[in-house]
């Protein structure tokens, strides 16, 4: 079983803590789950739309002052972090299915070292006031890419909820 960060769709993202299980092989997963104050259509188009990703994402390293641009791409998008005017972390990321419940990324960090491309999933349970959305990124096959990318997603869902709470 890989390595998975669990929440109950209750639990504020920002009080996540990390759970370790055993791993039968090297790869590495992150697994959340958070409670969402919007539709599954708006939902939606958070995840997909790069103006409403460049709103709510949130690196790691993000700093005042940084910015992050989002460019739609063939089948999918680039997100880049940009910081005294240069890059500081490109990701790149595009649909291998996407339907308005349940969608695929494959997904790269460029800027990380022997990064490798993973795999995203998003599902979205629920439709009215209140959702549930639940990631799943596996494939990732380096401590340092899994503590990145573990921060990554606790800031950037725990940045979407408050959005979408405040629309």
């Amino acid at each position: 079983m890989p390595e998975t960060l669990e929440a109950s769709p209750d639990q504020p993202v920002e009080q996540l803590q990390p759970s370790a299980l055993p791993t039968s092989g090297p790869e590495l997963a992150i697994a959340l789950s958070i409670k969402v104050d919007a539709d599954a259509r708006r939902i939606f188009q958070a995840l997909t739309e790069p103006e409403y990703l460049e709103a709510w994402v949130s690196m790691p390293d993000q700093a005042q002052g940084s910015l992050i641009v989002a460019s739609k791409r063939e089948n999918g998008y680039g997100l880049d972090h940009w910081r005294a005017g240069r890059v500081v972390t490109s990701i790149s990321s595009s649909f291998l299915f996407r339907h308005q419940r349940k969608m695929r990324l494959s997904w790269r960090n460029l800027r990380i070292a022997d990064s490798a491309e993973s795999l995203v999933d998003f599902r979205i349970r629920g439709n009215f006031a209140s959702s549930i959305l639940e990631l799943r990124q596996t494939a990732l096959i380096s401590a340092e890419n899994f503590l990145w990318h573990h921060v990554f997603w606790h800031r950037s869902l725990a940045s979407l909820a408050r959005i979408l709470r405040a629309m």
